[in-house]
């Protein structure tokens, strides 16, 4: 049984850390858009949200175990990949 709660956990943790690593790394180009506006102030907010965001989900995956915590920061990666490689092909 203990088997099967952490893979569910892993599976779990990698889901949100895609879609919080997607969301994430997808309002980077957001937030660098206000940088080079001349727009500090709302680029410094919205970049602390942005972390801290990231860093409340790592936090809760934490909590549910490093199972869940490594297959979060798997899920990140995975996303930043994707996003990067987007970012790339859209240039």
């Amino acid at each position: 049984m203990t088997d099967h709660l952490t893979l569910l956990r892993c599976v779990e943790g990698l889901a949100a850390g895609t879609a919080a690593g997607a969301a994430h790394f997808a309002a980077l180009r957001w937030n660098a858009r206000f940088f080079a506006a001349g727009r500090i102030g709302v680029a410094l907010g919205a970049q602390a949200v942005r972390c801290m965001l990231t860093a409340l989900l790592l936090f809760a995956l934490a909590r549910t175990g490093v199972a869940a915590l490594l297959a979060g920061m798997a899920g990140l990666l995975l996303a930043r990949h994707a996003v990067l490689r987007q970012a790339v092909r859209t240039r």
